[in-house]
């Protein structure tokens, strides 16, 4: 296990420092093309995950994605459609990843359907990342980043230790009820610390805590359907990881899957409370 486990915390000790300083020093204009390379990076892996042989057509369909989301960044007005478009999308994927094996096929037979699903993974995730980082500041954006890194972490360790009752068997028969249960407990530690010790949340009125907790739960939730979406499309194509580009983590998908789902939610949820 500690061998499994070393490269992932080395991978973590090293990556994780560097983003928080990306987060906090880098202008929000040059932060979005760092992040850009993520979508770049994702969307390859993800088109192996569709079954994309061809490596120009992957290639193509790589560059395809991160062009419409330079293309509707300069578009504002058709940004909040996409904010919800992403949302009711993710529904979608939900009715995929419950109904697993026996829906699968209206999914993933079209390719129309599989190239669009990219599209609106890792789009909507993009822009509102932009959006959190421009008009919140990078303590929100960390703050998005640490409820994620909380809900993955306690849900792995929660679900270690006291997992009894599988979450999506058919899908992914590691992760448990008592895990989920675990990363939200983890996530809501990490609003508290926010509220009670940064600059930021101790702008937040006490009559307003009630909101952000729901918005939290929420997107704990999410993130973990984000997940599940990735171990579908994994088990699908047969592939174990997105990629082998991050030493005990995998690929790109497989560490940013679960903010595809959370950002878009995130993002609404604040502009709405």
């Amino acid at each position: 296990m500690l061998n499994g486990l070393l490269p992932r915390i080395i991978t973590a000790l090293v990556m994780a420092p560097l983003f928080v300083w990306a987060i906090f020093d880098m202008p929000t204009k040059y932060f979005s093309y760092l992040l850009l390379a993520f979508v770049l990076l994702g969307s390859w892996e993800f088109s192996k995950l569709i079954n994309l042989k061809n490596h120009l057509l992957r290639f193509v369909y790589s560059l395809s994605i991160v062009l419409i989301a330079i293309t509707v960044s300069n578009f504002e007005s058709i940004v909040p459609f996409v904010m919800y478009l992403s949302i009711v999308w993710w529904f979608v994927n939900l009715f995929w990843v419950v109904s697993y094996p026996q829906k699968t096929s209206t999914w993933f037979d079209p390719v129309l359907a599989r190239l669009l699903s990219g599209v609106l993974l890792l789009v909507p995730m993009w822009l509102a990342l932009i959006l959190l980082h421009q008009n919140y500041g990078p303590s929100w954006f960390l703050l998005l980043m640490l409820v994620i890194w909380a809900a993955d972490s306690g849900a792995y360790f929660v679900g270690k230790a006291l997992g009894r009752h599988k979450l999506s068997p058919f899908v992914s028969p590691g992760k448990t009820i008592e895990g989920v249960i675990g990363g939200a407990v983890f996530s809501m530690s990490a609003l508290i610390l926010f509220l009670q010790f940064s600059e930021e949340g101790q702008t937040v009125m006490l009559t307003d805590y009630a909101g952000y907790f729901f918005l939290i739960l929420i997107v704990v939730g999410v993130s973990v359907l984000g997940d599940l979406h990735e171990s579908l499309l994994k088990r699908v194509s047969n592939l174990k990881d997105s990629g082998q580009i991050l030493p005990g983590h995998g690929g790109i998908l497989d560490r940013i899957d679960s903010l595809t789902a959370a950002a878009p939610f995130f993002i609404v949820g604040i502009d709405l409370l």
